[in-house]
């Protein structure tokens, strides 16, 4: 073996050593989340029809639409919890006529309690299974899949793919106009499934939808790749 060849394969061992306590020094832990200051919005089909599924997304949409601006207008948690008492009535109201406007006569059964819900990641956060508050909205017998996501802090209303957050209007402009393709929902996934959205871009987004910061998109590079693309041209 030659110098070159044996610099090389150093080289590379060092390289891989490198990456490898890297990663280890910038994983992202996982954190829990304190139950007591989150509230869950959690949306149970009639079934596991096509259908069912079809009509619980479409009004998944609409309820999404209806709090958006009142739950991202909300600072604390007790806000939060003042908003969705308020909003429930208007949540039911939705709902029933989502399920009608799609031919369906499905009764609703919306409420504001403390439910108990699996272990759930969420980005580099997880949710450990216990009791959580949570407005329920369930379709019909409730015997579908279910959905849900964090109504506070206003996850829900966070596109993570694009580090965008639903504009808020002012208190007396109108309703907002909120494209389902801009906004990111947690997808029905088994209980110990963990999301694909990248730590990094979940934090910055959460942080986005309360303190409105712009997302900074940095690009790292290993500088030692560029060493052994000259070396190889000696």
């Amino acid at each position: 073996m030659n110098i070159k060849s044996k610099v090389t394969m150093a080289g590379l061992f060092l390289l891989a050593a490198m990456m490898l306590t890297g990663g280890l020094q910038h994983k992202t832990p996982e954190k829990t989340y304190p139950s007591d200051h989150l509230i869950r919005l959690h949306i149970v089909a009639n079934s596991d029809s096509a259908s069912d599924q079809e009509l619980k997304r479409k009004v998944r949409d609409e309820i999404i639409r209806c709090v958006a601006r009142d739950f991202l207008g909300a600072g604390n948690i007790d806000t939060a919890r003042t908003i969705a008492r308020s909003d429930l009535t208007q949540i039911k109201e939705t709902a029933s006529r989502e399920i009608k406007e799609n031919g369906q006569d499905y009764p609703v059964n919306v409420e504001l309690d403390s439910f108990t819900f699996p272990t759930k990641h969420y980005g580099p956060f997880v949710l450990p299974a216990g009791d959580y508050e949570a407005v329920r909205v369930i379709i019909g017998s409730g015997g579908g899949t279910n959905w849900w996501c964090v109504l506070f802090p206003p996850l829900c209303f966070v596109d993570m793919s694009k580090g965008m957050v639903i504009s808020q209007p002012g208190n007396n402009g109108p309703a907002p106009v909120i494209s389902t393709q801009n906004v990111t929902f947690e997808k029905e996934q088994p209980p110990d499934a963990a999301t694909t959205q990248k730590p990094d871009a979940f934090r910055e987004a959460a942080n986005a939808a309360t303190n409105g910061e712009t997302i900074a998109k940095v690009e790292f590079r290993f500088k030692i790749l560029d060493f052994f693309r000259n070396l190889h041209s000696i």
